[in-house]
């Protein structure tokens, strides 16, 4: 059975480290010998040790720890001498580090997975790491196997990259839909009050000025709604001041980070994503999966989630004059009108991009057609 070790330095979490716990404990649960490697600080490094996972700190501390020869010679003697099949690589820093280091120890399977839309810059050490230490590259969609090959596609062979879509637990959004409090009664919301959910991290990427532009423009032409920000990040502070300077705090409120997501999105009329870019848009297919519907920026990889007109509306990023017109189509459908989109959603993230099916790919990509190919090279 293949031993495999998840590289992802990253301190916060996120998508990227949403999918390295998913996976890597779901592998774990089916059989495979799995370790988690992160800085010991890293909220995945957390998880992973709370939920029986081994783990492993590995010191990476910015694209430059690859010329530490200290650290790279350590960790090459500790693949070599816990025998690692497999690594799975997820930051540029954990590309530089951990390629470098799966070649140097003869690991067999060196993947790469790119999960954000954003082209690769064209650099000898880029080229040397992606043709001669990984073996393969798995792309989170359409729009971010384009853009790995923007930059590289006369040396890079498009025939090394796979795409898996991220996947979505379907039992976990059905049992955690009603695990919460009523929102409207949390933060004193009225029924009639048509309620907007956006969730993500405050952060450059998810466009949250945007998303406040396009409120200060709703105030004018919407009679009663809410907007819900749910999460936390580095601009928090930022954007909490732009929304007093524009005395928008009675149309917008803040949760902070929460942990029921689920049961936040099933009580929320629709999600409005302002998003810059993308790798996959996760949060999209989780509000489908609670059966709701879209209004997202169309970037990145949106379009191959949403259907427009039919499970949701796409607007311009960076646009919120546009933004909040797809925003007021929205809201003037009726529930049902509203609720027909987001069957139609469910049963989209039902049919593609169901998590177990996305773990299974990937097992039959890297790790059993890895070892039938070997068995066959050794008759």
């Amino acid at each position: 059975m293949k031993k495999i070790l998840f590289l992802n330095s990253c301190v916060e979490w996120g998508g990227g480290e949403k999918w390295t716990f998913e996976t890597a404990l779901e592998l774990h649960n089916r059989g495979y010998q799995v370790t988690v490697g992160s800085v010991p600080n890293s909220e995945l490094y957390q998880r992973a040790k709370e939920n029986g996972l081994n783990t492993k700190v590995v010191p990476i501390r910015g694209s430059l720890t690859v010329l530490n020869p200290v650290k790279l010679i350590s960790f090459v003697n500790y693949l070599k001498s816990e025998e690692i099949d497999t690594i799975f690589l997820n930051l540029s820093q954990d590309l530089k580090f951990g390629g470098l280091a799966g070649r140097l120890a003869g690991v067999d399977k060196t993947i790469y997975r790119r999960g954000s839309a954003i082209p690769i810059k064209d650099r000898f050490y880029t080229e040397f790491l992606l043709e001669n230490c990984v073996t393969d590259i798995i792309a989170n969609s359409q729009s971010t196997k384009e853009t790995i090959l923007e930059n590289t596609a006369q040396w890079l062979s498009e025939e090394k990259i796979e795409i898996i879509y991220n996947g979505i637990k379907l039992n976990k959004v059905e049992q955690e839909q009603e695990v919460g409090p009523d929102i409207r009664d949390e933060f004193g919301i009225n029924k009639e009050t048509t309620l907007i959910g956006n969730v993500g991290r405050l952060s450059e990427q998810k466009g949250h000025k945007y998303l406040v532009k396009t409120v200060d423009l709703l105030k004018d032409r919407l009679d009663d709604f809410k907007v819900l920000v749910v999460g936390k990040g580095e601009l928090e502070s930022k954007i909490k001041k732009q929304v007093k300077d524009l005395d928008l705090e009675e149309y917008i409120i803040f949760t902070g980070f929460r942990s029921d997501i689920y049961n936040i999105m099933s009580q929320m009329d629709f999600l409005l994503h302002t998003a810059l870019w993308e790798g996959f848009g996760f949060v999209i297919a989780e509000a489908m999966a609670v059966g709701k519907p879209i209004v997202s920026t169309n970037v990145s990889n949106i379009s191959e989630i949403i259907i427009e007109g039919k499970t949701g509306y796409l607007a311009e990023s960076k646009k919120p004059e546009n933004i909040a017109k797809e925003v007021i189509k929205m809201v003037k459908l009726s529930p049902d009108e509203r609720n027909k989109m987001g069957q139609l959603g469910k049963e989209i993230v039902k049919d593609n991009f169901a998590f177990q099916d996305k773990v299974s790919r990937l097992e039959d990509l890297y790790l059993i057609m890895s070892d039938k190919k070997l068995v066959t090279s050794k008759q």
